[in-house]
């Protein structure tokens, strides 16, 4: 075993082991690998993200002035696309 690992041990009620071994199969994952993933997850969602450069970031002027609305043309060169409303949608709706 590498030494730079540490072994993590716990016990699980019936059913907790039920549904993670049914979320493993399901995403053809071993248990282990499951459990590295979870408390990965775990991890991140409660890790204290203060001392990241990354949420330490100032804003940075723009050159060009872009409205809300034209974010995506101006980055993707098309615009967004915009949500049908009406009597058409529903027409759109009803032959799916």
């Amino acid at each position: 075993m590498d030494s730079k690992k540490k072994v993590v041990q716990t016990e699980l009620d019936t059913s907790d082991y039920e549904v993670l071994l049914d979320v493993a199969k399901k995403r053809n994952m071993t248990i282990k690998e499951a459990v590295r993933e979870a408390l990965r997850s775990w991890n991140a969602s409660n890790s204290d993200l203060s001392d990241d450069p990354l949420f330490r970031l100032k804003p940075v002027p723009f050159k060009i002035k872009v409205r809300s609305d034209e974010i995506e043309t101006f980055l993707y060169g098309k615009p967004a696309r915009k949500p049908t409303t009406g009597r058409r949608s529903k027409e759109l709706g009803a032959a799916h």
